[in-house]
């Protein structure tokens, strides 16, 4: 795929991987791509690369728009080997350019690479770069999700290219959020942002909380958001905020999933029943097999859900600071009738609970 402008004089030109299958241990059923960008200004910049597999896909892209020889600056958002295994052949092509990095990453880059002919900037929040007609501002963001990782703020055309923040798992022939609609549902996108932040940004919730704070703090207009992987939010890109915002502060699908394991068939007997009292309170229920069921699908249907009633995950749900239900249910070998009777009162009071819990939103 060719380079795409994205504002004026600033495009697209990354890779789509329609083949990828497992990524970060969790299955990509719907591929990936490797976003990265070209400010085409009297100082050309390029921000971020791809993964190695396809430098040829980017340099072919970046050479549609100028030849890499004329870049001057590379901006590494993050030092993930999806974004950054490339660095080396582009930098091959470009050997004066400048590398704007942070602190983390340019240690973390020295173990990548041989970095010793290579000129750097070590960059902080608020450190700026001027292009020419642009004006970029760098915005750290350690651990969400590596500790090398940044944002870049481009003033002028209110854009935020967020590295792996507000990013999603989906290869597609469009770039953008309303291209994408126009070919998928919105519940389809809304899932895989889910999906993508269930397995990748879940545990760095409060450090997300607290970034997009800081961003709001700081007053930035912003109209697009290019994230590193998936679709760039273009037509609404107050809504991916918002997603991420409810996340956070733990709201979640008036729903329940049941994710069980069983031997001898004893723990899925239970399941039924609890699954017929949550039914009958008039709440949605899922229930997966945990063996039958690549464990990145549970993960994101749990996090969907949020919340755990399973007696001897207490103390894990507790250390992701998530609301239990106490007491646990526990049955001895197979399921009695009366056995099966509790299941069910258990399944309508854990749904009543959970009823409790979305009336704070």
């Amino acid at each position: 795929m060719n380079a795409v402008e994205i504002k004026s004089n600033i495009y697209w030109v990354g890779a789509i991987d329609w083949g990828i299958r497992d990524f970060h241990g969790y299955i990509t059923q719907n591929g990936t791509t490797y976003n990265n960008y070209l400010i085409m200004d009297e100082q050309v910049t390029l921000l971020d690369t791809v993964k190695y597999d396809f430098a040829g896909t980017t340099i072919d892209n970046i050479r549609s728009v100028v030849e890499p020889s004329k870049i001057k600056n590379i901006i590494i958002n993050h030092i993930e080997p999806d974004h950054v295994s490339s660095l080396d052949k582009i930098m091959a092509l470009t050997p004066e350019a400048v590398i704007y990095i942070t602190a983390m990453g340019k240690k973390g880059l020295d173990r990548l690479f041989d970095t010793s002919a290579w000129k750097f900037r070590i960059v902080k929040t608020g450190d700026t770069l001027n292009t020419g007609r642009y004006n970029l501002m760098f915005i750290e963001t350690p651990m969400i999700h590596w500790p090398d990782s940044m944002m870049t703020y481009v003033k002028e055309a209110r854009l935020l290219i967020s590295q792996d923040a507000f990013g999603q798992h989906f290869a597609s022939a469009g770039r953008f959020d309303d291209e994408f609609l126009s070919c998928f549902s919105a519940a389809e996108l809304e899932d895989a942002v889910k999906d993508y932040y269930a397995n990748i940004l879940m545990p760095f919730g409060k450090l997300i909380k607290s970034k997009i704070a800081e961003i709001q703090k700081l007053g930035l207009e912003i109209d697009m958001i290019a994230p590193d992987h998936g679709i760039i939010w273009r037509k609404d890109p107050l809504k991916i905020i918002n997603m991420y915002l409810d996340m956070v502060n733990g709201k979640a699908d008036l729903s329940v999933v049941i994710i069980y394991d069983t031997m001898w068939h004893s723990t899925e007997q239970m399941t039924l029943p609890i699954m017929q009292g949550i039914k009958d309170e008039e709440i949605e229920c899922r229930v997966i097999k945990l063996r039958a069921t690549q464990v990145s699908a549970a993960i994101k249907e749990f996090w969907k859900a949020r919340g755990g009633a399973v007696k001897g995950a207490y103390d894990e749900f507790r250390k992701m600071g998530l609301e239990i239900f106490e007491p646990g249910i526990q049955v001895l070998y197979k399921t009695s009738s009366a056995d099966e009777k509790k299941c069910y009162e258990f399944g309508r009071e854990f749904a009543r609970k959970v009823k409790e819990y979305h009336q704070k939103f």
